[in-house]
């Protein structure tokens, strides 16, 4: 994503792309979060590579902006606030997942900033329990309600849930930044059915449009803007491409080519902010890695390691990280 501007269209249901331009300037009107990077060792790399294989192994989240950081070449993370006073929080904010979770323990030996509701005025309990399944094991904790605080965007008695279980995100939690995740799919997808942060965003009336856009730092923040586009962040015109299915952002797949030759049949594509793995059925994945010349990583089935950028996104639990 980091080549292309991308626009997610909530209301009109499509995905806009526009090719990124380099220059990072904040427009007067949205809201902006500031999004940062991280660069890893090996050891971290292969550690991405495989906790985001295993996330797609778990599937078969005003104008304002945000600064987002990029969490182990493969998450881009920012900050958030819940409670009152806020609490601060730094999550991967994801479009392949549909829910605000934050922790209220701290691992042993982290540093994670933790959400301590008994410290917020606006708590309310709610106490059903929240659980999703990732390759690895389980995240789990409640569901509470209290303000959470985007930018300058306020969502006032929000669904939310609080982990004190992160054992299913293994050492890439441990040693990573970012504290929770806030999703930004679509509601068929929402754990416990509850409303999704970007629903309730559109719902509050305070986007001037129902869009959010991911600009991708290369070696210097990101940034991504609820309710509109900054002009500042791309060159040339958006094409659009209308969503397929309302769950995660998923789009219609024409082909794939790898130089000259086409290399997928897939008809589908999902656009996940929430890992930089590019991902797709075992034999397809297979074929690539050896025209590319790939190694895999530590002898594990459908993970390989290259040197050489590919483009291929997909919803199946086989994955080929590419470096640049």
């Amino acid at each position: 994503m980091r080549k292309y501007y991308v626009q997610f269209d909530w209301g009109q249901k499509r995905l806009g792309f526009a090719t990124a331009a380099q220059a990072v300037q904040m427009p007067a009107a949205p809201v902006h979060v500031p999004l940062s990077k991280r660069e890893l060792s090996f050891e971290e790399t292969v550690e991405a590579v495989n906790k985001g294989m295993q996330k797609w192994e778990a599937r078969l989240g005003k104008d304002d902006p945000v600064v987002i950081d990029d969490y182990m070449n493969a998450q881009y993370y920012g900050e958030i606030g819940v409670g009152t006073p806020a609490q601060k929080e730094m999550v991967i904010f994801d479009t392949g997942s549909s829910n605000l979770w934050v922790p209220n323990t701290r691992p042993f030996l982290t540093s994670h900033n933790i959400y301590d509701h008994s410290k917020s005025s606006s708590y309310k309990k709610n106490g059903t329990t929240f659980a999703i399944q990732y390759g690895s094991g389980p995240v789990s904790g409640v569901f509470s309600a209290d303000t959470v605080t985007i930018g300058d965007l306020q969502l006032k008695d929000y669904t939310f849930a609080e982990v004190d279980k992160t054992s299913g995100l293994g050492l890439g939690y441990r040693l990573g930044k970012f504290d929770g995740i806030l999703g930004l799919g679509w509601d068929s997808i929402s754990v416990g059915g509850v409303p999704t942060p970007m629903n309730a965003l559109v719902k509050s009336g305070q986007l001037p449009e129902p869009v959010f856009a991911f600009y991708l730092g290369n070696n210097q923040p990101g940034e991504l803007i609820f309710g509109g586009v900054d002009p500042k962040h791309y060159t040339g015109d958006f094409s659009f491409v209308p969503l397929s299915s309302e769950s995660y952002w998923e789009i219609k797949l024409d082909g794939v080519k790898l130089g000259s030759d086409s290399v997928s049949s897939t008809k589908s594509a999902i656009v996940d902010s929430g890992t930089s793995l590019l991902a797709g059925p075992k034999s397809e994945i297979a074929a690539i890695a050896t025209k590319l010349g790939a190694k895999s990583i530590l002898g594990k089935d459908g993970t390989w390691w290259t040197a050489v950028p590919s483009c291929l996104i997909s919803p199946s639990p086989w994955a080929v990280r590419t470096l640049p």
